[in-house]
C-alpha cells in the first residue's frame, strides 16, 4: 500500500509542477503579447499615415480675414489640400473651488487650401467665426 500511495503522491506532485509550468508559460506568453502591442501601437503612429487620418489635430495661429486662416498643421502631419477640419473652441465657466470648468464647443468648418510646409496650411472658413487659438481636428 506504501508504494501506491508515493505513487499517487508523485503523480500529484507532478502534476502540480505540470499546472504552474502551464500558467507561467501562460503569463509569459501574456506578457510578450503586451510588448508586442504597445511596440507595434508605437511604431504605426511614428511612421504611419493612418495614424494622423484618425487623429490629426493643430491649431489656429493666425486669423487673416473672416475667410482665411493660418493653421499648426503641415506635411508632418499629412495635411493635404482639400481635407476638411472641424474647429472647436475652449471655454471656461462657472468657477468653482477656485477651479474652471472646461468645454469645448464647436466653432466651425475649414477647408485646407494649401500646405506651407512641414507645420503650416493655409485654409478657407467653411462656417463660423474662426479665432485665433481655435483647435482644429480632421473630420472623421
Amino acid at each position: 500500500m506504501k508504494n501506491h500511495e508515493q505513487a499517487n503522491l508523485a503523480i500529484a506532485v507532478a502534476q502540480a509542477q505540470s499546472i504552474k509550468g502551464v500558467r507561467k508559460m501562460f503569463k509569459n506568453i501574456a506578457k510578450l503579447g503586451s510588448v508586442v502591442f504597445v511596440v507595434g501601437l508605437l511604431s504605426a503612429c511614428a511612421g504611419s499615415t493612418s495614424y494622423h487620418q484618425y487623429l490629426m489635430s493643430g491649431q489656429v495661429v493666425d486669423v487673416v480675414d473672416k475667410n482665411e486662416v493660418v493653421l499648426c498643421i503641415g506635411t508632418e502631419d499629412s495635411a493635404e489640400t482639400g481635407q476638411k477640419l472641424a474647429v472647436y473652441r475652449v471655454t471656461s465657466e462657472n468657477y468653482q473651488e477656485g477651479m474652471p470648468t472646461y468645454r469645448r464647443e464647436r466653432a466651425g468648418e475649414i477647408t485646407i487650401d494649401s500646405v506651407i510646409d512641414n507645420h503650416f496650411a493655409r485654409a478657407s472658413v467653411n462656417s463660423g467665426e474662426i479665432k485665433l487659438h481655435d483647435i482644429v481636428e480632421l473630420e472623421k
